[in-house]
């Protein structure tokens, strides 16, 4: 089992499609490919940001790490999630 949930983004400058770190959320990134630096972001996250305030981000981008863990097939215990995230919690009811 790998320590590390990834996403892709494409690389504005070359256009290749690259794996990164969602640790590297909102810093800046280099292409392995051309080199080309940018900005690591989560399109989805950031067209559904809008007004949202950090939290209901943050919560969003926990559900969604869940969702997918989930679909993997892969098993953990209850304290898996939170102890990777620093003690932070998903809410049921998605309030927090």
């Amino acid at each position: 089992m790998s320590d590390s949930v990834y996403y892709h983004q494409g690389c504005p400058v070359c256009g290749r499609m690259l794996r990164i770190g969602v640790r590297l959320l909102g810093r800046r990134v280099y292409c392995q490919h051309c080199g080309g630096g940018f900005r690591a972001t989560d399109p989805d996250l950031e067209s559904a940001a809008g007004a949202d305030s950090q939290t209901d981000r943050v919560e969003r981008l926990l559900a969604r790490a869940a969702e997918t863990i989930a679909q993997s097939g892969e098993t953990s215990d209850e304290g898996w999630l939170s102890e990777r995230l620093g003690g932070f919690e998903l809410a049921a009811d998605g309030a927090s």
